[in-house]
């Protein structure tokens, strides 16, 4: 047992010695919050706790199985037909998290005549599903057009079944694709495009329902991935696509096969959740608060980020002052954490700033202030 002691030590000892170990921490809810995913404040100021709504099987708490066995319930798939209206799609399937439903979903789309052409930037999960799928792999530049064509071109050429994956929202530089665009040399390319909106819905979009979201009907739109962990406030995700996609999914997708369904709490939560989107609640006042950071920044140094999002960043490669600057901003209330490699690039090391409808107009300024001195 040894070596495998000395194997995890030195790995930890090389994270420690550049900087990059990571560690758990408890966040106090007393400092004002500019890190977390809840954009709409629908988790933090408690908007999902509704009362339990009554079922047609009061006993329903644990799943029991997975949904292909005994955890399949009327109101997983009532949920799921009620959120695949409002977000005009034929169909949707449940996930337990968006890194289930990226990973199953990917995992069982890719085979050895496929090539997945992906955005540089995209999420781990993403990664880890086309590790899973067997099919070629592809990167394009970030939200590089030229890029992305001249990659697709070759890939058709070879006969290839190509999809081209991307995200509505980027999660660490808080910018977005050009979909229209994408879309239109998907078609021209014959390629299917997949994008998560993980960061997108409730921030994003027509309705913000995601970027996406007025191009439903397009013919190469062939996925979107909607999770509920982030504006959502809750857990869980959803593949949005044709009714034979859930079928194939139901049939393939080893993370939805092998996974105890969803249990009571989280189907009402998310329900909770669509009722506040329908109802456009917070949208007006992430909005206002996006605003405001952007006239605050406009004058000041470019380190600073100016995206139409509720993702911010101020950049700094010098590691040493950036974690100073975490550090000054958990003395002055405020939390806020620092992204390093290799989850961004070397030399893009940054403070991620997420904006919500909860962030006061002073609660900004302070912010901008204590990162500008």
């Amino acid at each position: 047992m040894e070596k495998h002691h000395q194997f995890i030590q030195s790995r930890l000892d090389q994270a420690a010695s550049s900087n990059k170990l990571r560690t758990l921490k408890t966040t106090s809810p007393h400092k004002v919050d500019f890190f977390s995913n809840d954009y709409l404040g629908y988790s933090t100021k408690g908007l999902l706790n509704q009362p339990t709504p009554q079922t047609s099987s009061p006993q329903w708490t644990g799943a029991t199985g997975s949904r292909l066995i005994s955890g399949n319930h009327p109101e997983i798939e009532l949920l799921e037909q009620d959120f695949a209206d409002f977000m005009d799609s034929p169909a949707a399937l449940l996930y337990n998290s968006g890194y289930m439903a990226n990973v199953g979903l990917l995992s069982a789309l890719g085979d050895k005549e496929s090539c997945f052409v992906f955005d540089e930037h995209v999420h781990a999960s993403i990664k880890e599903g086309m590790r899973l799928g067997f099919g070629q792999k592809i990167a394009f530049k970030h939200n590089d057009l030229l890029d992305l064509e001249r990659k697709l071109k070759l890939q058709a050429e070879k006969g290839k079944r190509i999809l081209v994956l991307t995200e509505g929202l980027f999660s660490m530089h808080g910018d977005i694709p050009d979909i229209k665009e994408m879309l239109a040399l998907c078609q021209k390319y014959q390629a299917a495009l997949i994008i998560d909106e993980a960061h997108s819905l409730g921030t994003l979009g027509q309705d913000k329902k995601g970027i996406s979201a007025s191009s439903y009907g397009h013919p190469n739109l062939f996925a979107r991935v909607i999770t509920f962990g982030k504006a959502a406030g809750g857990h869980g995700a959803m593949v949005l696509g044709s009714s034979k996609l859930r079928d194939f999914l139901i049939n393939f997708s080893r993370a939805f096969i092998y996974t105890t369904a969803p249990s009571i709490d989280q189907v009402n939560s998310i329900k909770a959740a669509l009722d506040l989107f329908k109802n456009k609640y917070n949208f007006h006042q992430l909005d206002q608060a996006i605003q405001t950071y952007l006239d605050m920044v406009k004058e000041l140094p470019g380190n600073f980020s100016r995206n139409p999002s509720p993702i911010q960043y101020w950049q700094c490669a010098d590691i040493p002052r950036l974690k100073e600057k975490v550090k000054l901003l958990h003395q002055s209330g405020i939390n806020c954490y620092a992204i390093l490699s290799p989850t961004v690039k070397p030399g893009e090391e940054r403070i991620r700033l997420v904006l919500h409808a909860f962030n006061t107009k002073k609660e900004i300024q302070e912010l901008i202030c204590l990162l500008n001195k």
